[in-house]
């Protein structure tokens, strides 16, 4: 089974001893892996799938909170990953009235005036074998003249043999700086989703199953080159 800490540790590792040297634009030197995938089936290292299934996003907020998932090196902990995966929850983030770009809760759930996560939850409790439940984030007329654009493109969520699992794909991922609060984020989103489906199905509960990742450019930026090595060394 693998965790988001362990995803992250290995990914990393992966780049920096792998990973070709290219550049995005002219300010932007950096190493990058192409098409990689991960199935992060057990995010929050419970170690049991069962676990899963009392598990809730409260109780992932509070070890989130309590620093249990900090790792040395990592340039976001406790407090400030709290704050991002809390943003799901958010309506000022939701409904993006600082004048963002774009936030993912934003396009997830206000997307086109239209809350994709509840659309995602319909089609489950419609035919639970769907392949329909999906959210995108990307928006042509506005992103078109954008240069920051969504890294996350895509969300799927499927239900198999009373289990949940969450897909994501990154047009673009800042594997030392981005995944791994993305990667929480992500799992919230499903954990979330595993709740509020069972709270409206009569008969045997859903469980979650964790993420299935896919990303067309992981990479890390030159500038965190040396960071991203004692990330690797300090959790030897």
């Amino acid at each position: 089974m693998l965790s988001i800490n362990q995803c992250y540790l290995d990914f990393v590792d992966k780049i920096l001893k792998s990973g070709k040297e290219t550049y995005k634009d002219s300010n932007h030197h950096l190493l990058e892996s192409l098409g990689n995938f991960y199935i992060i089936d057990d995010p929050m290292d419970l170690k049991f799938r069962a676990k899963y299934q009392n598990y809730t996003t409260e109780m992932m907020l509070d070890d989130i909170k309590s620093g249990k998932y900090d790792l040395e090196g990592c340039p976001i902990k406790s407090d400030a990953l709290y704050q991002y995966v809390q943003s799901v929850e958010d309506p000022e983030i939701i409904n993006n009235t600082q004048g963002f770009v774009y936030t993912y809760p934003n396009r997830i759930f206000a997307h086109f005036d239209v809350d994709q996560f509840e659309s995602m939850k319909k089609r489950i409790l419609t035919a639970t074998g769907s392949n329909r439940a999906v959210a995108v984030t990307i928006n042509p007329i506005e992103d078109a003249e954008e240069e920051d654009i969504p890294c996350l493109q895509f969300l799927q969520c499927l239900v198999r043999d009373n289990e949940l699992t969450i897909h994501c794909i990154f047009r673009s991922n800042d594997i030392f700086g981005a995944f791994y609060s993305n990667m929480f984020f992500i799992a919230y989103l499903g954990l979330k989703m595993k709740e509020e489906v069972n709270k409206e199905i009569v008969g045997e509960k859903i469980n979650f199953g964790g993420v299935h990742y896919h990303s067309t450019s992981g990479h890390i930026y030159n500038t965190d080159i040396k960071a991203a090595r004692k990330l690797i060394k300090a959790n030897k």
